[in-house]
């Protein structure tokens, strides 16, 4: 009987071609075991400052419960034929909130090539407003209301805005 040898005696081109498929093959693998786990546990969030914002942490979260209590419920949209973009803030009884400062950054969610800083002014009783042209596509309006008191209204409104059929 002989013995099985798992090393050649000599070593060939064909070893060398196996062991080369073999070598990167596990790392091939390897790279998409952790491509897979880096992009599925990444949530897309992104803070600049996160250390500094972290230390307000409980100041913000108290903010947020005070604004919840207010009941104020935002509303945006844009009119693209008058090519203005319109916002309404509602108490908690649907009566509409007269009096405030409202400024905001209208952004694109993919790109920020076309995010414009806004100031809305006051056209009728608690209705804002600024004149704005915005490309068809999806829009982010953040911004906040400040009130009569210094009291602060944060909000985040989706906007579509259809093109041309």
């Amino acid at each position: 009987m002989s013995a099985v040898r798992f090393f050649p005696q000599k070593i060939e081109g064909r070893h060398v071609l196996f062991a080369l498929f073999a070598f990167f093959g596990v790392m091939f693998i390897v790279n998409g075991i952790f491509l897979y786990y880096a992009v599925g546990t990444f949530n897309g969030f992104e803070t600049k400052d996160a250390y500094r914002r972290g230390l307000t942490y409980n100041e913000r979260i108290a903010t947020q419960a005070a604004q919840t209590a207010r009941g104020w419920k935002p509303k945006a949209h844009y009119e693209a034929k008058a090519k203005k973009l319109i916002f309404e803030l509602r108490d908690a009884q649907g009566k509409g909130v007269a009096g405030l400062t409202i400024s905001g950054l209208v952004r694109h969610p993919v790109t920020d090539k076309q995010d414009q800083n806004v100031s809305l002014k006051e056209s009728t009783p608690a209705r804002y407003s600024v004149s704005l042209e915005l490309p068809p596509g999806q829009w982010i309006f953040s911004g906040r209301a400040t009130g009569i008191g210094g009291s602060v209204f944060h909000f985040k409104q989706r906007l579509w805005v259809k093109g041309n059929p």
